[in-house]
């Protein structure tokens, strides 16, 4: 059996959806017992913990079900020739893969696909569940606003066109951090989601807080910075 010193992990982050690669050596394990993965957004990724010689405890947040699951696996598994799938335990459905490159990018990249799929069906759903509802809103708003950003369909009047995006417990903030402008965009409904497909682009009013699901009336939901 052949043991790489060096191997992939493809990951899906739990907060935004983004699919992450990474790669983990045997020689990490050389002085510490312990590697960790984070996202760009903060959230963590993925946490390998050295429990044996020749054993590991796999701790990976969930983007499904918002647990964060655990798996223990042989040295052999996670720097092998074999794909260790990293999954949902309770939806079962994958989250990620360990293994050679060349093997796991186009499983991760079906697994985005699938998991897009997923989020359309879900919030379309007549009778979702509005945990589940509320996450595929969030996240499609993300994806949305990504594009826009890639695109150079979002900035702020002040001129900035790099803007901070945070996710909050009641929707998403868009933030432009030079003249402190805010938009904000509440996931309650998910008809936001084609109110974003219509806007030509998202430009925030200078030192201005607007309400970005009403943009025909957003002159009055705006609020003067302090």
């Amino acid at each position: 059996m052949i043991i790489l010193t060096d191997t992939m992990v493809g990951v899906q982050c739990s907060k935004c959806g983004e699919l992450h690669f990474r790669t983990l050596s045997r020689f990490a394990f050389s002085h510490f017992n312990k590697e960790y993965f984070s996202c760009s957004c903060g959230a963590p990724l993925l946490t390998i913990l050295k429990i044996e010689d020749s054993k590991f405890r796999i701790e990976y947040p969930c983007i499904y079900c918002g647990k964060t699951h655990q798996i223990v696996a042989k040295r052999s598994a996670v720097w092998g020739e074999d794909v260790l799938k990293l999954e949902c335990q309770v939806k079962k459905l994958p989250i990620g893969y360990i293994g050679k490159r060349n093997s796991i990018t186009g499983l991760c990249q079906e697994m985005k696909q699938g998991f897009v799929q997923f989020a359309s069906q879900l919030v379309n759903d007549e009778e979702p569940d509005n945990d589940f509802e509320y996450f595929f809103i969030i996240y499609a708003l993300m994806e949305k606003i990504g594009k826009m950003a890639e695109a150079d369909l979002l900035g702020c009047k002040c001129g900035n066109n790099n803007l901070a995006v945070e996710i909050l417990p009641e929707g998403i903030e868009i933030i432009c951090e030079k003249c402190h402008a805010v938009g904000m965009i509440s996931a309650a409904d998910k008809e936001i989601l084609s109110k974003i497909d219509h806007m030509a682009a998202i430009s925030l009013e200078e030192n201005m807080t607007t309400l970005i699901n009403n943009p025909l009336q957003r002159e009055k939901s705006w609020i003067k910075k302090q």
